[in-house]
């Protein structure tokens, strides 16, 4: 697997592995289409994600979207194949590093499978947040817990 930043052309292949992988997840609200992730994507890059890929075999099988001015790790998904590989955790440590004084993030209460891959990851559940686009969990990461 090799880790690399994001570069122009990996729109498509990224929207694509955005919609299997929430696919994937099994949840039904929001409903996305990947039209609509066609046209996310490059309104993101350009106006607040950081961008690190997964590769394999020349392939994209994962991402990690961060936007560094809230402090916040805004996406992290892996494709369906490539889920329980190493490849969302190589990921999370990318974010760690990136952003060494913590960072928050949100999921939906539901989405049993991240909730463990955060909280296994050293996250704590902040607050429910609840709002017209849908209940979500604000989980935050506050870097290592120091030895005592």
């Amino acid at each position: 697997m090799t880790l690399r930043h994001f570069e122009p052309g990996d729109e498509a292949a990224l929207a694509e592995l955005w919609f299997e992988s929430w696919v994937s997840v099994g949840l039904e609200s929001p409903v996305v289409t990947k039209a609509e992730l066609a046209v996310r994507v490059p309104q993101e890059l350009a106006q607040r994600w950081d961008v690190t890929v997964a590769e394999v075999d020349g392939k994209l099988v994962g991402f990690l979207a961060l936007v560094f001015a809230e402090g916040r790790l805004d996406q992290l998904f892996v494709a369906p194949g490539a889920q329980g590989s190493g490849v969302g955790a190589a990921l999370f440590e990318v974010a760690k590093a990136r952003m060494p004084g913590g960072f928050r993030l949100s999921t939906q209460p539901s989405n049993m499978r991240a909730r463990a891959f955060y909280e296994r990851r050293g996250m704590v559940i902040e607050r429910l947040q609840i709002d017209s686009a849908g209940d979500r969990l604000i989980y935050a990461y506050t870097g290592p817990i120091p030895p005592k």
